[in-house]
């Protein structure tokens, strides 16, 4: 193991407790992605005997399956398995509510905000990942607060050695300021000194699978070897959050930003039928609605969507 890097430095993980600045039965509360380095996370606190008080994942839409990939709502039932094995508290799962009266189309999850308002993820447009601040960070805060009202908290995140401009933002922050100021963040992996190497040996040595890692279908994020491997349905996802929010876009193209859009890629990749693509993207980036929402002013975003993309999928067989 490498030589630790400690953040805050006042922070020990210790004899199954947490020693720092708030007292010992301040309450433990994991953020869970359920990605490689979530994973580890827990794995590793069940070794030094540090139980959480709760362990919270927040998902991507309140009841639509398909913004995240496939593999994170598979490697649900393996987890929660496992934290009963453990002895740990299940999952609480959080999700975005709107707060307040929408500008155009109701929507409940990422994909919907973008089909309903005719845009794009902020990652797209290089705006460090305020789409993941609003549809988890936030939806977490809320659910502690509501757990625990003011009450400090000790705050459990997933990041290891490799993830130093994240760990960089969180330090950024001018204290005493934000939703829960006065809880304090602590990095285990990166007091353990873990790489994401380290944390994909933890989990198999627990006998787990690996997780991937935690993103949604159209996460700017991805490589284009990853679009591949998805389904008909998440393709099609891609075409038309591409396709509708072009009437928008003025300095970027598509989901990478600059350069290939990703439905262009699909396209040249033979991943779905160019003919039908180009009906599609035809009828999306059109000025007008399509017929689904401009005649139902009271539709939510998510319905049309994700009726539209299982339809599409359908004809491709």
């Amino acid at each position: 193991m490498r030589q630790l890097r400690l953040f805050p430095p006042e922070i020990v993980l210790e004899n199954g407790r947490i020693h720092g600045r708030l007292p010992p039965d301040a309450p433990i509360i994991v953020s869970n992605g359920v990605g490689v380095d979530s994973v580890a996370l827990l794995i590793e606190l069940r070794r030094q005997e540090i139980r959480p008080d709760a362990i919270v994942t927040a998902l991507v839409g309140r009841d639509w399956y398909g913004n995240e990939h496939r593999r994170f709502y598979n490697y649900l039932p393996v987890l929660e398995a496992w934290l009963a094995e453990a002895g740990f508290p299940p999952i609480t799962y959080v999700w975005y509510e709107m707060k307040r009266q929408p500008k155009h189309f109701a929507y409940w999850s990422l994909a919907g905000n973008c089909l309903a308002n005719r845009t794009l993820p902020s990652i797209s447009f290089r705006r460090n990942h305020s789409c993941s601040l609003k549809y988890k960070g936030a939806e977490i805060d809320r659910w502690v607060t509501g757990q625990y009202g003011a009450r400090p908290c000790y705050r459990l995140v997933g990041y290891d050695l490799t993830e130093t401009r994240r760990v960089a933002r969180f330090a950024a922050r001018p204290p005493g300021q934000g939703p829960r100021a006065r809880d304090v963040y602590v990095h285990p992996l990166r007091l353990w000194g873990l790489d994401r190497t380290d944390c994909e040996g933890v989990i198999t040595a627990a006998g787990l699978p690996s997780p991937g890692l935690s993103a949604c279908v159209f996460c700017a994020a991805m490589h284009p070897a990853e679009l591949d491997e998805l389904h008909p349905e998440e393709l099609w996802l891609i075409v038309i959050l591409e396709a509708h929010a072009q009437i928008n876009l003025k300095q970027i193209r598509g989901l990478w930003g600059h350069g290939e859009r990703m439905t262009e890629y699909i396209v040249r990749r033979g991943l779905l039928p160019a003919a039908l693509v180009a009906e599609v993207w035809d009828k999306w980036s059109a000025a007008e609605r399509p017929s689904e929402l401009r005649d139902n002013p009271q539709a939510v975003a998510e319905a049309v969507l994700f009726a539209e993309v299982g339809r599409l999928a359908a004809l491709c067989g």
